[in-house]
């Protein structure tokens, strides 16, 4: 099987600035996930992939805090990262898929957040630590479903408490999460995707599609704001487009959808997006 790397929360950053045609457009990357802004070579030197910051090791974390510290969009991006993990995670927990829902937990916790805190601290944001930490170690205990769930709850207040102290933002800028969000989906997929579109990767699939939940979440929220209903109808139409590739919470074994899809609608939302 072909080692494919992941590209953290700085793929969106990376996009956002206008490139993601380029980081994202081809068909032949391997798989990507979503932490870290640098770029490097894979082992199989096919594409520019970035390491991620707790399991590549390759320093990408340093990347994106800086990002999340000056810009809004990749702050409120990393935010909406964690609503995803999250989002999935209590999922699983539902359903029953303990092991599943743990491993979520334990990736936002470990990974995202460590990153976000120098935002945090320079926006003079409230942290969630312990709300975080909280569920972890619901969800890791094995507690009864109503106290995981009460535990989720307030650690999504901690998380809106986070996102609020960007004031007002406007749907240009609520736009360019969506992009980040939806690209990214895009290349966990990749990740979870096997050359003949056999399911290689659980997680990852799990992640782009509570990636694309929060997406919506937000396109939701730009339509309530009375945004150009033109062009949130294209970025509508093009999520809607690729949404049906994920079935549920639970993967099939063999997945419906190249990524090379994904990676196009992706491209189509931000040049939509461009005119909000």
């Amino acid at each position: 099987m072909e080692s494919k790397h992941k590209l953290w929360l700085g793929l969106g950053a990376v996009c956002m600035a206008g490139t993601m045609v380029s980081c994202a457009g081809s068909s032949g990357m391997d798989g990507m996930d979503h932490s870290a802004m640098a770029m490097s070579v894979s082992e199989g030197g096919e594409g520019g992939e970035g390491g991620e910051g707790g399991e590549g090791g390759e320093g990408g974390e340093g990347a994106s805090s800086v990002a999340s510290v000056s810009n809004d969009a990749v702050y409120l991006g990393q935010l909406g990262f964690i609503r995803g993990h999250l989002m999935v995670g209590v999922d699983l927990y539902r359903a029953g898929d303990r092991a599943a829902a743990e491993t979520h937990m334990k990736h936002p916790e470990a990974e995202i957040y460590a990153a976000l805190v120098p935002a945090l601290n320079a926006r003079g944001a409230p942290g969630f630590a312990s709300e975080l930490e909280a569920l972890a170690v619901a969800v890791e205990r094995r507690q009864p479903l109503s106290d995981v769930e009460a535990a989720y709850a307030n650690l999504l207040q901690g998380i809106a408490a986070a996102e609020d102290v960007v004031e007002d933002p406007d749907a240009g800028l609520l736009g360019e999460v969506i992009v980040d969000l939806v690209s990214t989906a895009a290349a966990e997929y990749d990740i979870a995707a096997g050359d003949d579109l056999s399911l290689e990767n659980a997680h990852e699939y799990q992640d782009s599609f509570g990636f694309m939940r929060v997406a919506y979440d937000v396109l939701d929220r730009i339509e309530a704001m009375g945004a150009d209903a033109g062009v949130t109808g294209r970025m509508r139409e093009q999520m809607d487009s690729i949404m049906p590739t994920w079935s549920g919470v639970q993967p099939p074994q063999q997945l419906p959808t190249q990524p090379a899809v994904l990676y196009g609608a992706a491209s189509r939302i931000e040049l939509a997006a461009s005119g909000l």
